[in-house]
């Protein structure tokens, strides 16, 4: 094919990066079928288990690797999947099957990690799609070691963008550290413990671009557009130096950044919080002056685990969170890791119920180390709402702890579902606050399939504007303080019509916040509410965007110039 090629994929870490290829030599390993003999079990049972001990042994390698490099707190990323070679459900149902069909260990291990993906690639939460993969990051790991090759690949020597058809967390830890100056994988999403990764070692990466069309040269010039998701193979020496250019720019641009104010050209402050899913990012959301975090993924700490963490080490772990970021505020969304997510407690299964109070119970413990507030995702009716905060106050009534028990909690409600919006005044009256959560309420207003990141609909849908507009306005008229935490808050365009809709207050990606202030400095609300109501009338969520590129072009044209970010 002739180049350049240019592939679009999953922006999962920002930047931009550019330099030769490296390929990693790492593909999927075809599995191969063999009975064995009763006397070859046990050798077979052997071999699999010295490929367990070989593959922990690596992991926990790669575990000191990234705690010498950025701290303890990155370790929870790699603990899940020393857990799971020592969970029964994986690894002695493997024996098992080894010792009861007489099969090679190999065949064994591929039929249970398919048999316990299974449910979970049927559930429509990318959480659940994303711990699937985990699974066969395992796999890969054992499947290694079964065939005696081990990690064999050593860090680069030179700046290069590492392709690759996967990347295990242990890997990316392995070959991400400098001077990788960027990752593009056919496979994952931006919320995978790899795209993670990325991001904690600040390196720029496309990801889920499914099969690449071409062959990719080693050492061949590729170009990776952390912003847009998109990827050149084959650069020409021209669009290197522009890419090159926008990536010192944009270097240059977040150090400027990090101490400015999010004040409007007309004089009005905007608060910009951090959306977080790791104690490990907290640094980063500090080091980029965020208000506060307006957004805490806590379902992200589950990772595999098959129950979420015990009440103390969630205690400890929010204490951690809450002490770092003091006296700005941290919100902690309960979990919401099933496709399902309504807080409905009268139908969740009763260890379900019970987790969910174990965490209120760790929350309102941690509240007592500063400003702390809770929210419940995708509320739907005014009685789930209800239930959430008398749930609260069941829990306040368990804690023997006085202050604990008497802390101050506000009790607030993410915004995502339709009925949400077009009942925001109703539910005002008890939630503490909103959180708009534009991804989800995109996917249902739009009916659009979230686990297709490349199709999936847009918040500039004119259908999800009115929804944006009807909950703001609720929320103004009713004193209730709301911000916006999904996707559209860290689109500079998006936030340019989120502060014309009148939203002040919004969170994003650590790694986006200095980007956020910058364009709410560009940005004057007289032009942004102009813009903000001409878009309720478009018909398109193009023709959307195609009004605030005109619109915003004075202010924010000079900006998305200089830094080449829209």
């Amino acid at each position: 094919m002739t180049r350049p090629v240019r592939i679009k994929g999953i922006a999962a870490s920002v930047g931009i990066g550019v330099g030769p290829a490296r390929l990693s030599s790492r593909e999927q390993r075809a599995l191969t079928y063999r009975r064995i003999s009763d006397g070859e079990i046990g050798d077979e049972v052997r071999s699999f288990q010295h490929a367990v001990a070989a593959s922990r042994d690596e992991i926990e390698l790669a575990k000191q690797e990234l705690i010498q490099q950025h701290g303890s707190a990155y370790a929870p990323i790699l603990d899940v999947y020393l857990l799971m070679h020592t969970d029964a459900l994986l690894i002695d149902a493997i024996v098992d099957e080894i010792r009861g069909d007489k099969i090679n260990a190999s065949w064994a291990l591929g039929r249970v990690v398919e048999r316990l993906k299974a449910p979970l690639l049927d559930d429509a939460s990318s959480y659940f799609r994303e711990r699937a993969r985990d699974i066969d990051h395992v796999k890969e790991h054992l499947l290694r070691h079964l065939s005696g090759t081990g990690r064999g690949e050593s860090p680069a020597s030179h700046p290069t963008i590492l392709v690759a058809h996967d990347l295990t967390p242990a890997d990316a830890v392995h070959l991400l550290a400098p001077p990788t100056v960027g990752l593009v994988t056919e496979m994952g999403g931006a919320n995978s413990h790899t795209a993670i990764l990325a991001r904690t070692f600040g390196v720029p990466a496309v990801v889920g671009t499914g099969p690449l069309p071409v062959v990719v040269e080693q050492d061949e010039m590729v170009i990776v557009d952390g912003f847009s998701g998109d990827v050149t193979i084959g650069a020409p020496p021209k669009e290197q130096r522009v890419a090159a250019e926008r990536r010192d720019r944009f270097f240059s641009f977040l150090e400027s950044e990090r101490t400015t104010n999010a004040v409007t050209r007309d004089g009005i402050s905007i608060s910009v919080a951090a959306n977080i899913e790791l104690p490990s990012e907290v640094e980063a959301a500090i080091e980029n002056g965020a208000e506060g975090i307006g957004l805490y993924r806590t379902e992200f700490m589950c990772l595999d685990r098959s129950e979420p963490p015990s009440e103390e080490e969630q205690v400890e772990l929010y204490r951690t969170v809450v002490t770092a970021v003091a006296p700005k505020t941290v919100i902690f969304r309960t979990f919401d890791w099933r496709g399902d997510k309504r807080l409905q407690s009268d139908r969740l299964a009763e260890r379900q119920h019970d987790w969910l109070k174990t965490q209120i119970r760790a929350v309102l413990r941690a509240s007592t180390g500063g400003s702390v507030a809770l929210m419940f995702p995708m509320v739907a009716t005014l009685d789930e709402l209800a239930n959430a905060r008398s749930l609260v106050e069941d829990c306040r009534g368990e804690l023997e702890d006085d202050s604990a028990r008497l802390a101050a909690l506000p009790v607030g409600m993410m915004v995502e579902v339709p009925a949400a919006a077009l009942l925001a005044e109703q539910f005002a009256a008890s939630a503490d606050f909103f959180a708009v959560g534009t991804n989800d309420l995109v996917q249902y207003t739009l009916g659009v399939d979230r686990r297709d990141h490349r199709t999936a609909g847009s918040p500039l849908d004119p259908a999800v504007l009115r929804l944006l507009d009807q909950t703001i306005v609720a929320a103004t008229n009713t004193d209730t303080p709301c911000s916006m935490c999904g996707d559209m808050a860290a689109d500079p365009i998006g936030l340019g019509l989120a502060l014309g809709l009148g939203y002040r207050k919004v969170s994003v990606p650590a790694s986006v916040v200095p980007l956020a202030r910058a364009v709410i400095r560009n940005v004057d609300l007289a032009t942004a509410t102009e813009a903000a109501r001409a878009a309720l009338d478009c018909k398109s969520a193009k023709e959307v965007r195609d009004l605030a590129l005109d619109r915003f072009g004075n202010e924010l044209g000079a900006l998305w110039r200089k830094h080449g970010i829209v």
